[in-house]
């Protein structure tokens, strides 16, 4: 009788082979959401299968950017035995048999476009961004016009592909790319990254749109995101009237706006931290005003900034000297 016990306890048990990705992703269960592993089943990773697993391995220590296959027994447990919305199976580790880096992880960020359909830009266009989130596996950003959000469907080592795009409908008066970078960004299948850059390339294997890494927004002093009224050029305090100079940053777009005393502008911000700013150059409107002291040097100075400080209400820019460049009052 025991004989017979044992052997059905033990048929309750099997091993597998798992790879786990290095990727964990959001997912739902009934106690809420959570991050699930994602793996494969199965020691071939040519195709691999990715699937999410919503219970955990005992003995299993998960490393972020790191692929592992791994040996796993399998225990199905007895009903009476298993807690409500938990796995019936116990997955323990056996042994970690390969370890190797998952270089999916490396298109995550924030990218600012740099190149499109194998061309470099005009710079005095605002220059699109992407922000890549694989813990939700969504995509968004900003196409120089319009914010643009979807799924990211498909990610291999070298394949990719984005559901199609929402974006707000609001119309942009200066120069944009956003028809063209919208139409290369539809037709991505594969990427490349190569140190900071990642290149997308189409089904031809054409380069249609190229990044370049950003620092990360979150780094930043989020007390940044406002409008700013100037009050000094260059240490002289100045009388602003109700059009300028001011300025509006956007840390979520990475992009700043405003007008200079004359004309609006509108530019990039291509990085920022907690005490680093630097600006992309500036497109804006070309008025002649009858005083034109003041945009001339507002704008002679935006193009200095290199470090910034907040203290109260008022907003410094500095040069790479430390010089004070602009002062700003907060204006709301």
């Amino acid at each position: 009788m025991m004989g017979i016990l044992l052997t059905q306890t033990c048929s309750q048990a099997k091993s597998s082979i798992f790879w786990v990705s290095g990727i964990k992703t959001e997912c739902s269960s009934g106690a809420g959401k959570m991050m699930c592993l994602n793996i494969h089943r199965g020691e071939d990773l040519s195709n691999a299968d990715w699937e999410i697993f919503y219970a955990p391995i005992e003995g299993f220590v998960f490393e972020e950017g790191f692929l592992k296959k791994i040996a796993v027994k399998e225990e199905r447990l007895e009903a009476k035995n298993v807690p409500a919305d938990a796995s019936s199976i116990k997955y323990t580790l056996v042994k970690e048999l390969e370890k190797l880096s998952d270089t999916r992880v490396l298109v995550k960020g924030s990218w600012l476009l740099n190149g499109i359909n194998g061309k470099p830009i005009n710079r005095m266009v605002t220059l699109p961004t992407m922000e890549i989130d694989l813990n939700s596996m969504r995509v968004g950003g900003n196409d120089g016009c319009n914010n643009y959000s979807g799924r990211l469907e498909d990610l291999t080592a070298g394949k990719i592909h984005f559901s199609e795009m929402v974006s707000t409908k609001k119309s942009c008066m200066n120069k944009t790319i956003d028809h063209e970078y919208n139409q290369a960004l539809a037709g991505v299948n594969t990427y490349q990254i190569i140190g900071p850059n990642l290149m997308f390339y189409n089904k031809d294997g054409k380069k249609v749109l190229s990044f370049m890494k950003q620092e990360k927004t979150e780094e930043a002093n989020q007390r940044l995101h406002d409008i700013w009224i100037t009050t000094h050029i260059n240490g002289l305090s100045i009388n602003p009237t109700k059009s300028g100079p001011l300025m509006e940053i956007s840390l979520t777009e990475m992009k700043l706006t405003g007008n200079d005393g004359c004309n609006d502008y509108t530019g990039t911000i291509e990085s920022v931290s907690a005490s680093r700013l630097k600006f992309g150059k500036m497109a804006s409107t070309q008025k002649i005003c009858d005083i034109m002291d003041i945009p001339d040097t507002f704008n002679q100075a935006l193009n200095k900034v290199a470090t910034y400080k907040l203290e109260g209400l008022n907003l410094r820019l500095l040069d790479e000297n430390d010089n004070e460049v602009l002062t700003f009052l907060k204006g709301d």
